[in-house]
């Protein structure tokens, strides 16, 4: 027993003490503060708003998150996002007149709405394989390197993560609209769309008054750093409310419990990088050799080779949930109350639960503005179910992976409610003998809940695996049930 707890306590403490914890560019910067925790990029900005007064906390929101974003992707972009945010209030202004007319089609506004945002947010995603001029680009990566995103600059404060992202595997370095554009769901596109979503919706509903449609408004809800970038996804009219009273909600009381946020957020990944990315990378070779991926069979412990699907996506949890903890204690400080974005997902016990737990503002905005439009569970539940999922799954990238993951999470959900209305059916049902088993079995608790947790987990899991893997998660999915198989004395598959 001594030499187990010696040796899970070398574990545990061995990467913390290997920790370069001076090193800043080499360890903070790029292991630590990257790719979505770069949101601590941000805190140096929240002393100067604090100090803003309450009349002008709007502008300084919006000089805040311009400024957030020219340092972080660059001028040219912050300048293509002020310009973009115009335009879409201009647009809604422009939507909310069409949807008051009797001499059009009732469908027209809202079919030119959705066309415009659909064909601008995929223009989006495909400027990233746009190449400029190779004379024009390295001219400008000569004497306008401020208009490139981090790691172009090459200042030591910055981190190097677009420096992976930005250069492609041949041609010059750095193609400024490669670098610019390299993922809309780190660069603020993808949630920027979303909001569009609700704030469309309920323009065309009449919620929004026109004394709350300002421009300046709108820009303070689309230009909000703390969720700029990768949301989450709050509502116009909540949004609007919080900061109409955020300066009572101020006060030296809310700084410990906000700055506890932040290093909670912090430590996550932390323990992403000490124990979950290592473990990745030199066992399962992701993002190198891709042996997880592509040749499974070569992982010889079972052990390994079946957490190592749940290695992969309880990283993306750290990553993705410490980020939201990092920008809810940003906005704490300021007064504000943020959205919770994952309530402790991996105690689910049914599906629609976890999803009311995972990525929950992405969720809520596309339950009440996708699948309760379409019938919600009035009419064809499960082709409303499949069908917002599968609008989710393209909204993450637009490829038949991400459709086919959303089709199958989707089935899932719709499993999940046919058979809560099974249950509810028998309880109805008391002397049937389906119902006498049910009983039987509910009886057993905690059983029965340890059973539905399991099988939530897995579904989620293993779907959301092919998400990421493609071929490779069906891969890894099959060369584990070849050796249940092999094991329980099957034939070989």
């Amino acid at each position: 027993m001594d030499s187990v707890l010696a040796t899970v306590w070398n574990y545990l403490w061995t990467p913390i003490a290997a920790t370069p914890w001076t090193a800043w560019r080499e360890f903070w910067l790029q292991e630590i503060c990257d790719d979505r925790l770069v949101i601590v990029y941000f805190l140096p900005l929240v002393p100067l708003l604090l100090l803003v007064p309450r009349d002008r906390l709007r502008i300084g929101l919006i000089a805040s998150g311009l400024a957030f974003v020219a340092y972080l992707c660059g001028v040219l972009y912050a300048g293509l996002w002020l310009l973009t945010c115009v335009a879409l209030h201009r647009l809604g202004e422009r939507f909310v007149r069409e949807c008051q007319r009797h001499d059009v089609l009732t469908i027209g506004p809202p079919l030119a709405v959705g066309t415009i945002l659909t064909l601008w947010y995929l223009t989006t995603m495909g400027l990233h394989h746009v190449p400029l001029p190779a004379v024009v680009n390295a001219w400008l990566f000569d004497h306008a390197r401020w208009l490139f995103p981090l790691g172009a600059r090459g200042l030591a404060w910055e981190p190097v993560f677009a420096q992976l992202h930005a250069r492609p595997a041949a041609g010059p370095p750095f193609p400024l609209l490669h670098a610019m554009f390299w993922n809309v769901h780190n660069i603020g596109t993808a949630y920027l769309a979303a909001r569009m979503l609700h704030y469309f919706v309920e323009l065309k509903r009449g919620t929004i008054p026109g004394a709350r449609r300002s421009l300046l408004n709108f820009l303070a809800y689309t230009c909000y750093g703390p969720a700029l970038l990768q949301g989450p996804l709050e509502r116009f009219g909540k949004f609007q409310d919080e900061l109409d009273t955020c300066h009572t909600r101020r006060g030296w009381q809310h700084l410990p419990p906000a700055m506890v946020r932040i290093a909670w957020g912090l430590g996550k990944s932390l323990i992403a990088t000490w124990y979950f990315r290592p473990l990745l990378r030199d066992v399962y070779g992701v993002g190198g050799t891709e042996v997880f991926w592509q040749h499974p069979e070569q992982i010889q412990s079972f052990v390994l080779l079946y957490f190592g699907v749940f290695f992969m996506i309880f990283w993306l949890y750290l990553e993705f949930s410490g980020y939201c903890d990092i920008s809810a204690g940003i906005a704490r400080l300021l007064g504000y109350r943020q959205i919770e974005n994952f309530r402790l997902p991996w105690i689910a016990t049914n599906m629609r639960d976890l999803w009311r737990r995972w990525h929950i503002s992405l969720s809520e905005i596309l339950r009440d503005y996708l699948y309760i439009p379409l019938g919600g569970n009035r009419r064809h539940p499960t082709f409303n179910i499949c069908l917002t999922f599968v609008l989710i799954g393209l909204w993450h990238a637009v490829t038949p992976r991400t459709a086919v993951w959303g089709l199958l999470i989707g089935l899932c959900v719709a499993f999940n409610q046919h058979w809560t209305r099974w249950m509810k059916q028998l309880d109805e049902q008391p002397t049937s003998r389906l119902a006498v088993v049910r009983r039987a079995w509910l009886r057993l608790q905690p059983l029965p809940r340890l059973c539905a947790w399991l099988a939530t987990q897995h579904a989620f899991v293993f779907v959301l695996f092919f998400f990421f893997g493609g071929s490779g998660g069906i891969k890894v999915t099959r060369e584990i049930l070849r050796r249940v198989v092999q094991a329980l004395g099957g034939v070989e598959m």
